[in-house]
């Protein structure tokens, strides 16, 4: 009887109540997503549940002829048919209420001429009530490209010409409104929110905002178009979490709005009719919000950069001199300190202070970006002792700070140099360095070995050994075990998997077969002694495939295959209640 009352018909609902209040839900919060009339009372829709499901409903006239969802539920009437009843009463409803316009001239007696125009105007009222967005949109867009009077009265409308001094929008209410419109539940706490949070259409409309303010700006409008671009930064700034952007998978990117908003108040600041009052207005309103701590914590985007991109259009050098000072003072620790070490650098040249410009690289050469960028200058110049000083002083800096990858770039760039100039024992030690610094890497292993002599090679390599911890990485590959194999040091090779503390058995899979003549025997019975172990503590299947496979491997040895059916055997004794390891067991 619920369900006859939304659409007119003799249906009811034997389910429970909650059926009908949870698709009423469904239908307030939009989740039917798309209803269309097929044909003459076939309808069908796309409800959003825990899924997207396909909802049909046949009518005649009034009367519910037949319906089907295909979500799991296998009561009677589901939720989402419930929600796509209400959106079919409320279609139907429109086109009524459109159909009824057509009777007004007939009821009320008016005018014929003011008649027509009052049924003119509740026809375009009417369409308006059920026309798409985007198919209004289109239409407009099209209406407006062939008719200027279309157009011009859209503009005023829109976007009305008005005194520079007074805005007819709450930019600050409006665009917050974005934001504050898509918590649906919850509350906020502090700076991060728990609700459910539409970012789609929080960045669409976000969107929005932007093409108006590049409109504004085509048209001159340059206070009202920075108003814009100023607050969608700070909306922005003041709403952003980035709990929920580091684990989403939304293609929604809040760097680029940022970026686009940043794009436009460069553009007014340069151009030629924005008023130095408005240029410094900017300047003030961005340096505000660069301080926000959205854009101080997280990298989203670098509004620093564009305080001193407008501080340089709207200040003149020396201003922005100073300004640039301030800010290195107060941002000694920041990690992009460098940025504003050579913007002051860059200015300092363009007023034609060199000295004072080399005086403040040397101040700052402590920033690898800085010392880079003058090592780069010194090799490019062929200053080769300059340049390999510069590097050892860096070399010095980074060891104190335990900063292992810069240091490695330099020591790289050490070894590029002393090659390029043929000091091969340099070279040689470079390299020796690099060895130890990588855990062992066989390029350096290779280069060394070949330019140290056979006859000291031996020795050699046995002291760098000992120099040089290695790391365990089995499966992609062991350095030490790798070089034991290309110098043949067999012995060596087993002793050195005997010792092997962490996932030994993957060691053995992959070495024991460079040690079958050798020492096919001793990897046999390390290999046997560390499955019986493995066998011992671990359960289940996924640990009875790891077994197999290691026995596949040692079956491969010399005398391997008695070795495996002795030690299967065993485990068929030991083990035979875990059905699943004698299946496992099965092939052997």
């Amino acid at each position: 009887e619920i369900c006859a009352c939304l659409v007119g018909s003799e249906m009811c609902i034997r389910d429970s109540p909650q059926i009908l209040m949870r698709g009423e839900d469904y239908y307030e919060s939009d989740a039917v997503l798309e209803i269309e009339e097929e044909s003459p009372g076939e309808w069908i829709a796309t409800v959003c549940g825990t899924e997207n499901y396909e909802v049909t409903v046949s009518m005649e006239g009034n009367e519910i002829i037949a319906w089907e969802c295909d979500c799991p539920y296998d009561g009677n009437i589901c939720k989402h048919v419930v929600a796509t009843l209400l959106a079919i009463r409320d279609s139907r409803n429109k086109v009524a209420r459109f159909l009824s316009a057509k009777e007004v001239d007939s009821q009320v007696s008016i005018p014929e001429k003011n008649a027509a125009k009052m049924v003119m105007d509740e026809e375009v009222e009417q369409i308006l009530l059920f026309a798409e967005p985007d198919k209004l949109s289109d239409f407009v867009l099209k209406y407006a490209s062939s008719h200027s009077d279309f157009k011009s009265a859209l503009l005023e409308t829109f976007l009305p010409k008005k005194p520079v001094a007074k805005l007819s929008v709450d930019y600050q209410m409006e665009i917050e409104k974005c934001f504050n419109s898509a918590y649906k539940n919850g509350s906020k706490r502090g700076r991060y929110y728990e609700p459910e949070i539409d970012w789609d259409e929080v960045s669409g409309k976000v969107d929005g905002y932007l093409a108006k303010a590049t409109l504004l700006l085509q048209r001159q409008d340059l206070e009202e178009a920075a108003t814009i671009a100023l607050q969608i930064l700070r909306s922005i700034g003041n709403n952003y979490i980035e709990e929920y952007f580091l684990y989403n998978d939304d293609d929604i990117d809040f760097e680029i709005s940022c970026e686009d908003a940043g794009d436009l108040l460069l553009e007014i600041v340069k151009h030629s009719g924005a008023s130095q009052v408005l240029k410094e207005n900017i300047l003030n309103e961005a340096t505000k919000i660069s301080k926000m701590v959205t854009y101080r914590e997280y990298e989203l985007y670098d509004m620093d950069e564009l305080v001193q991109q407008i501080m340089l259009s709207v200040q003149s050098k020396e201003e922005a001199l100073l300004s640039i000072n301030h800010f290195i003072e107060e941002r000694k620790e920041h990690r992009e300190l460098y940025k504003l070490v050579l913007r002051k650098v860059e200015i300092l040249e363009e007023l034609g202070k060199r000295v004072e410009a080399e005086t403040t690289l040397s101040e700052f050469l402590y920033l690898p970006e800085i010392r880079r960028r003058e090592t780069k200058k010194l090799l490019d110049g062929k200053c080769y002792e300059k340049a390999i000083s510069m590097l050892n002083e860096g070399i010095v800096i980074a060891e104190k700070a335990g900063e292992y990858g810069i240091l490695r770039e330099w020591r790289e760039q050490l070894l590029s140099i002393y090659e390029e100039v043929h000091d091969i024992t340099k070279v040689i030690e470079m390299c020796r360095l690099l060895f130890i610094h990588t855990n062992g890497s066989l390029d350096y292993y290779h280069k060394l070995k070949s330019l140290i002599s056979s006859t000291d090679w031996k020795e050699y390599l046995s002291t760098l050994l000992q120099e040089t911890t290695f790391f365990d990485y089995w499966g992609s590959g062991n350095n030490k075990a790798e070089i034991y194999i290309e110098e043949k040091e067999y012995d060596k090779l087993f002793s050195f998997l005997s010792t092997v503390e962490y996932r030994r058995l993957d060691a053995l899979v992959q070495y024991a077969s460079h040690l079958n003549v050798t020492h096919s025997s001793e990897i046999l019975s390390l290999f046997t002694d560390d499955l019986r172990v493995y066998a011992e503590k671990n359960l289940g299947r996924n640990h009875y495939e790891y077994i197999a496979r290691v026995l596949r491997a040692m079956r491969k040895l010399n005398g391997g295959k008695d070795a495996v059916k002795q030690l299967v055997e065993e485990f068929r004794v030991l083990y035979k209640r875990r059905p699943a390891m004698m299946q496992e067991l099965g092939e052997f």
